[in-house]
């Protein structure tokens, strides 16, 4: 384990609990996180494991066959090269990079090293997603040419403003590594803690929480590339604090066919869901698990209402016949139909994901998100940020790899 931080911890403590796994070092800048990822490791399989500072010192081991990385996104990169490198198979949080260069990087250190790899957006081995995706291509709502994601958090938590530990120092945490290829600066608890919020080590918004919706929207839609172009709208309007990311911010995404709009704020509470909205209904999923599909016939419900134009004796005729030939017959009328699916008690995406991830290292059998779908994913996470930071659209340019105004 690459990172026992927020994230790490609890992906640790899940990856500890799966069968035919088994944690054998962690590695952490933090000394204080060594503690706590035997804390995990000891509750759940009552064995403690060798920590480290240095992560090299799991990619030296040959008897690890895969690590699992929960570290600031601007480490990324480098952490999964060098784990390709020395024929490690690698777990990666999201978003896969920092920058957009960086994800063809990726790709061909797991092609040249043949190795798995796969970024940890859960929503990609969500049972409910599966479920979308097979009524989506059954036809069950038709044609779907929009999706629309959205959220909002309403506390200091929801918005990163996490407090430091109260021992953090230059002592008992590695800073100048922790900085990485990042500039220089004194060392500083609350960029630590606080790192989603600034440019140099984070994406913000869009790395922290579109890219979950993304990532289940490119999965379902079976989007294979990064959209065509993305154009966003919002500010920082509340949390002035310091950091350098909007806390509201909306974009709108077109891709061949599809259009998707997600919508994000950190300064109103708003229960997270994903609409495809199909010409013959919508299947909305709310966060937490339940999916709902609603049914369209797609057909007039009364007489069109551009009878409004006709004189009356032919507005009156022309609602007469609609009426006979559409309104249901006395005792043959039905209820549209409608389903509701909700996930299993205890049912967790996370623990999928890595089963899913643990069983690819065991088969050898491809991710189900590998290095080519987390770098599309991110990708769409980049331009959103380039329009906001641009005020303009940013369009991908594939030939070029790289996002353009």
């Amino acid at each position: 384990m690459i990172g026992i931080g927020m994230q790490g911890s609890g992906v640790l403590d899940a990856s500890v609990r799966l069968p035919g796994a088994e944690c054998v070092a962690a590695c952490d800048l933090y000394d204080d996180r060594h503690m706590l990822a035997n804390q995990i490791i000891s509750g759940a399989t009552g064995k403690t494991v060798a920590t480290t500072r240095r992560y090299r010192d799991l990619l030296d081991n040959k008897e690890i066959d895969c690590v699992v990385v929960a570290v600031p996104d601007h480490w990324h990169k480098q952490i999964i090269v060098d784990a390709c490198n020395a024929g490690k198979d690698v777990y990666c949080e999201k978003p896969m990079t920092h920058q957009v260069e960086e994800g063809f990087e990726i790709i061909e250190a797991a092609r040249k090293n043949n190795r798995i790899v796969q970024v940890g957006s859960q929503r990609r081995s969500s049972i409910t997603f599966a479920k979308a995706k097979e009524l989506i291509e059954q036809g069950t709502i038709g044609e779907v040419n929009s999706v629309e994601a959205v959220l909002g958090r309403n506390s200091p938590c929801g918005s990163w403003v996490y407090v430091p530990p109260v021992d953090l120092s230059p002592e008992n945490l590695d800073w100048e590594t922790w900085l990485g290829d990042a500039p220089r600066r004194p060392f500083d608890p609350l960029r630590f803690a606080r790192w989603r919020a600034f440019k140099d080590y984070g994406e913000g918004l869009s790395g922290d929480l579109f890219v979950h919706a993304l990532t289940g929207i490119h999965y379902v839609m079976g989007v294979h590339a990064p959209p065509q172009r993305a154009q966003s709208a919002g500010g920082l309007f509340y949390w002035k604090d310091g950091r350098e990311f909007p806390d509201v911010m909306s974009t709108l995404y077109d891709y061949p066919n599809l259009c998707v709009a997600v919508l994000m704020t950190q300064c109103t509470r708003r229960e997270g869901v994903t609409r495809f909205l199909g010409t013959r209904g919508i299947i909305e999923i709310r966060d937490g698990g339940q999916m709902t599909v609603t049914r369209q016939d797609g057909q007039d419900d009364a007489p069109c209402y551009y009878d409004t134009s006709y004189p009356k004796k032919s507005r009156d005729a022309y609602e007469k016949s609609w009426h006979e030939k559409n309104d249901p017959k006395p005792g043959a009328a039905k209820p549209i139909e409608g389903e509701t699916y909700i996930f299993p008690a205890n049912y967790s995406e996370l623990v999928d994901h890595l089963w899913d991830f643990f069983e690819s290292v065991k088969t050898r059998q491809p991710s189900v998100e590998d290095a080519v779908f987390g770098n599309n994913t991110s990708i769409a996470c980049h331009m959103a940020n380039y329009s906001h930071f641009h005020n303009s659209a940013a369009v991908w340019d594939a030939s070029r790899r790289r996002i353009t105004a």
